[in-house]
């Protein structure tokens, strides 16, 4: 059985600033996380977007999850009775059953955090992808090593591969998790290398 890390565990208060390289333009996004009375709050903002995710701190699976571009929103998931999808500004909406624990694609960064890696590690997960459905997604450990962070120094990370299958399409993409406390999300990159984000600053407050 794969045991979650106890949210306890994870930093009360975060602030981390991201490098972003998108199709050779680069950028950067903070984001913002606390742990509050309704899971861990998780804030990213990049440009004129942003995303403001709430997780359970029971599974780190995705409570809600709300997507704005300058002033209209273009996604609102949320885990009621059933986990009901909204996007486009409402009017696209799908609802879904939630037995096992679901994970957004635009919470999946933070939420990896959450997982207890070891060598041989291979879950499956529910992931959610807006524009098409809830599938399964396989999270496997396939490596370790050294991540160059600059000002941060060297953080020995898991290499997390994340695969999806969509009908007769699948993608697959690498996310770095740091091995220690307190297992920052460190970089990611898809499988063209086409975009990568990688933490630049970090600082940390434990209440």
């Amino acid at each position: 059985m794969i045991i979650l890390l106890l949210v306890s565990l994870l930093p009360s208060l975060e602030t981390m600033t991201y490098e972003t390289y998108d199709k050779g333009k680069t950028g950067q996004m903070a984001v913002t996380a606390r742990l509050e009375s309704l899971g861990y709050h998780v804030i990213y903002r990049w440009e004129n977007r942003v995303i403001d995710i709430i997780f359970d701190t029971l599974d780190m699976s995705t409570v809600y999850v709300e997507k704005t571009v300058g002033d209209k929103t273009e996604l609102h998931a949320e885990k009621k009775r059933e986990y009901e999808v909204l996007f486009k500004g409402g009017r696209h909406s799908h609802r879904y059953e939630h037995a096992a624990p679901i994970y957004d694609r635009h919470a999946i960064e933070y939420a990896l955090r959450g997982f207890a890696y070891k060598e041989g590690f291979k879950k499956t997960i529910r992931f959610h992808v807006p524009e098409f459905t809830i599938v399964n997604a396989d999270v496997t450990v396939v490596d370790q090593g050294t991540i160059d962070t600059g000002s941060l120094g060297s953080i020995e990370c898991w290499k997390v591969k994340l695969a999806v299958k969509v009908l007769l399409f699948g993608w697959s993409s690498h996310f770095w998790i740091e091995k220690a406390f307190p297992h920052r999300f460190v970089k990611f990159e898809d499988a063209k290398g086409e975009h990568i984000i990688r933490l630049i600053e970090y600082q940390q407050d434990i209440e």
